[in-house]
């Protein structure tokens, strides 16, 4: 059974073998917990996981049944102090839950990227990575009180083959949600097909978001964008008969490429296709089926160990040293890495001492000069297939006379995408590989866009199209800087200057040709960009399109009724005083902590119940001293609960010693806390992640896009809005 990195080092007390789940069937054997999350994630953790060399990381090792690979699942449980470096929730601020008090703990549940180690001890600190980064096959973040964020879902590739989908993931990322009674989740839908936008393609085919199909509705929209708003323009879109886009671009060299999609999707659904939902249900149809096919026709095989690939294209032409150490270190390799490296040393100056290529038994013989383990040399021999080493490719090849296998070197001036990381380390690897990712998927979709015609980017539309998806433009221009024949997957990205403009241009070359020949990608990528975002800016297509786009956020609630005959649940709300509303706490009241108590529990006894979870849960309320259940004045506090509540009641809690001197207050930080304001001509009266820009006369923040100012320019130092502005100049003509 394979086991995939990283390796769960236990604490010393922990002597047991760590059991292992099967993926998709974990969830169903977890039980069911009866308490709020707070409670339910501890129990969980002592039950289910293996405490790591931390005191506040658990492991679970889960099996992916389609191959036998073995890989970890993490709880990360983060304390939020005012020495945190994160004390404040960027993402429940963008989704509208900035007036959230500041919780206790989160909970991170991930499952790290295939061969990656996640950063385990003191996440926060870890130097240079992203706190959020979404490379992660599963990331979520969970308070304490049961309010949380999925921020990464991917598929687990391994190979040519897709081990787990990413609807297998978020499967199981529901049902786990579910067992541990979670209240709200949001998530950032912000899946990209390379360089499509999912959200406005599946929002068009299906009139809701890709994680719909879990129960997430609209959130939180950006740029005052509502959920009427939302839902008006979805319907708008779908219902566009393709008729009238045929129409619309008659006088265009689009309309017949249109035409011909239409008719070759047409033969697929063996239907007429009349609206543009219609369409776009074919194609996400057909590209599935198509995936589902290479799937099934690719040869299974079981996962070697530490097997890792860099990026999770369809097929490998083209392996760098990294990707060959790491497919080759498995059960059947007893020799160390730096051993293998030795020996394919050899080989390379072996074939570059011949013009012609070497058969085995030459290469072998020739090898063991240099090397005394014959054993080795067989082993790194049988592995090479197509290997990317320093500036030469070595490639195996079977002689078509002799029918003998032969190696051959050729001297290429390529780098893989690895190679980035050792030039500067001050990135992440992760985030190098991603970014290097981008700029090939943009410059993949230019050449499909672009088929007959010079298919090369300059550097400025490069680097304006990759900022939209890196916002570090340090990193964009290092990376572009250092692209010099750069691997990328099986793709090569080239540098050249151009003869006429003398302007530096990048192009990707394609070992398998069929990968640009446009099919379902290339044709969802032309309705994309030439329908949806093809329409003068004015007109009502690419309105509703950008309304689509400007709606992120979306949001799932769990309801877990009202309880049992054994538990009643009840939300206990914090109702602070008349003083504390006018002057500290003038946000809107958070939701109230859910807590799960017996019937035959005392009013009395409830309000201790209520006092230990909101001290275990809010910064703010660490010394909170419950007085009262509101409703329940003057009654005895030996009356049982159930005589005077309803099982699912929301009571407001009442009290004294809410610290209110503390940082920690809002989950949307400081800014909830000071007199900042946002008031937009869109509509926006929240931060919504959208940059924004504060006037100087006013203190008011606006959207930069708003006033006037495109994304691709900076931010003035010295800004003031037009509110301002023509009340000055109205002052001064006064005078």
């Amino acid at each position: 059974m394979a086991t995939l990195e990283p390796c769960i080092k236990l604490t010393p007390n922990r002597k047991r073998k760590q059991r292992i789940f099967e993926f998709k069937s974990f969830p169903n054997s977890i039980g069911d917990y009866s308490g709020p999350f707070r409670d339910n994630i501890r129990s969980f953790v002592n039950e289910f996981g293996e405490q790591v060399d931390t005191q506040n990381v658990w492991s679970t090792l889960l099996l992916c049944e389609s191959n036998g690979a073995v890989f970890p699942f993490y709880v990360v449980e983060e304390h939020v102090t005012d020495h945190s470096v994160h004390k404040f929730c960027f993402h429940c601020k963008f989704v509208g839950w900035g007036h959230h008090f500041v919780c206790k703990r989160r909970y991170r549940i991930m499952i790290p990227s295939y061969g990656e180690k996640p950063p385990l001890n003191d996440y926060e600190r870890n130097n240079g990575l992203e706190l959020d980064d979404d490379s992660c096959i599963l990331h979520g973040l969970i308070h304490c009180n049961g309010f949380g964020h999925l921020i990464s879902v991917n598929k687990l590739d391994l190979g040519s083959s897709v081990s787990l989908t990413e609807s297998d993931v978020m499967n199981f990322w529901n049902s786990i949600c579910n067992v541990l009674k979670t209240r709200k989740v949001s998530v950032a839908d912000v899946k990209l097909d390379r360089s499509i936008e999912l959200r406005l393609i599946h929002g068009v085919a299906f009139k809701n978001s890709w994680f719909g199909n879990w129960g997430y509705s609209f959130g939180n929209g950006s740029y005052g964008v509502t959920e009427e708003k939302y839902r008006g323009a979805v319907r708008f879109l779908s219902e566009l008969n393709l008729n009238k886009i045929i129409n619309d671009f008659k006088n265009t060299r689009s309309r017949n490429k249109f035409r011909q999609i239409i008719l070759k999707y047409e033969e697929f659904s063996e239907s007429q296709l009349s609206s543009l939902s219609e369409l776009l249900q074919c194609m996400l149809e057909f590209k599935q089926t198509q995936e589902i096919e290479r799937v099934i026709l690719s040869p299974s095989r079981k996962v070697s160990k530490y097997e890792h690939y860099e990026f999770d294209e369809e097929s490998e032409n083209i392996m760098c040293l990294d990707q060959f150490l790491t497919s080759v270190l498995d059960a059947d390799c007893r020799w160390a890495p730096k051993r293998v490296v030795y020996s394919l040393e050899v080989i390379v100056k072996l074939l570059n001492g011949t013009n012609d290529a070497m058969s085995r038994n030459e290469l072998r013989e020739g090898a063991r000069e240099y090397i005394a383990d014959t054993g080795l040399i067989d082993f790194v021999l049988k592995s090479i297939n197509v290997l990317s080493f320093d500036s030469y490719i070595i490639r195996r090849v079977v002689n078509p006379l002799t029918r003998f296998v032969e190696f051959e070197l050729r001297e290429v001036n390529v780098k893989p995408v690895s190679s980035l990381w050792k030039l500067e380390p001050r990135w992440p690897k992760q985030r190098l590989e991603k970014t290097a990712k981008i700029i090939a998927n943009i410059l993949k979709d230019h050449k499909v866009m672009n088929i007959g015609r010079n298919g090369a980017m300059s550097r400025k539309d490069l680097r304006d199209l990759a900022s939209k998806y890196v916002g570090d433009t340090g990193l964009i221009d290092f990376v572009l800087k250092s692209v010099d024949n750069l691997v990328v997957g099986d793709q090569i990205v080239t540098r050249m200057k151009n003869p006429l403009t003398r302007l530096t241009e990048f192009e990707i070359r394609d070992q398998n040709s069929e990968e640009f020949g446009g099919g379902v990608y290339g044709d969802m990528l032309f309705v994309y960009r030439n329908v949806l975002l093809g329409y003068p800016v004015w007109n009502s297509v690419s309105q509703a399109s950008r309304l689509v786009l400007n709606s992120k956020y979306f949001v799932k609630e769990w309801d877990f009724g009202v309880g049992n005959e054994d538990l009643m649940m009840l939300t206990c709300r914090v109702l602070p005083s008349f003083d504390e509303l006018d002057t500290e706490l003038t946000r809107p009241l958070p939701p109230g902590e859910a807590v799960m108590v017996t019937p035959w529990m005392t009013v009395g006894e409830l309000k201790q119940v209520a006092q230990f979870a909101l001290r275990d849960t809010y910064c703010v309320m660490s010394k909170f001293v419950v007085s009262q259940i509101g409703g329940l004045k003057g009654i005895n506090d030996d009356v049982v609960v159930s005589c005077a509540l309803e099982a699912g009641a929301q009571v407001w809690v009442r009290g004294f010693g809410l610290d209110l001197g503390t940082t920690l207050r809002y989950e949307g930080g400081d800014g909830y806390a000071m007199e900042s304001r946002v008031e937009c001509v869109c509509g926006a009266r929240d931060d919504d992640g959208e940059r924004m820009v504060e006037c100087d006369e006013c203190r008011v923040w606006k959207h930069t896009v708003c006033c006037g100012i495109d994304d691709e320019e900076l931010a003035p130092v010295e800004f003031v809005c037009s509110e301002c502005d023509a009340r000055s100049k109205s002052e001064l003509l006064s005078q």
